[in-house]
């Protein structure tokens, strides 16, 4: 995929992303003043992110990019993003994450199948996105059907 596919692929990987926030219920707001996106390993999609967070708001929190590049680093954020290029065990991150109101999104076949919330897949050339409905409960997170009429549903 060349460099200009690849930055319109994260650009509406972002955007999904950003719209995915207007419809989950985060069951505890945390009590920050931020809505931090993590980001595992670095990823063309920082890139999109640091431009939504340039002029938008999640529940009027400043939105702020985190990278993590070992387990260990990873710490409390509201959305988690496993890049392909994760040299990070997809179990270690969920182990990370679980039960912390994190939506987990990947973007490597499976991984929802596996534990991670909402994983993106090409249908047809077409951007999709695959919802584990039982990862997004026990993460403590509501997704709306509005949401998941889009979502291929996985279990």
């Amino acid at each position: 995929m060349g460099v200009q596919s690849d930055n319109k692929e994260y650009n509406l990987k972002a955007a999904f992303i950003y719209n995915f926030t207007r419809f989950i219920e985060w069951d505890t707001l945390n009590n920050r003043n931020e809505f931090i996106i993590g980001v595992i390993n670095s990823s063309p999609i920082t890139e999109s992110f640091e431009e939504i967070a340039r002029t938008k708001t999640v529940n009027n929190k400043k939105i702020i990019i985190r990278h993590f590049y070992t387990a260990e680093e990873i710490s409390d954020c509201d959305i988690l993003f496993i890049s392909e290029n994760s040299k990070i065990s997809l179990k270690e991150i969920l182990d990370k994450t679980k039960s912390k109101n994190t939506l987990t999104i990947s973007e490597q076949e499976g991984y929802a199948k596996q534990g991670t919330a909402i994983n993106f897949i090409v249908i047809n050339a077409k951007l999709k996105f695959e919802a584990n409905t039982k990862a997004l409960k026990s993460a403590g997170l509501t997704a709306s059907s509005q949401l998941l009429k889009l979502a291929v549903i996985v279990e």
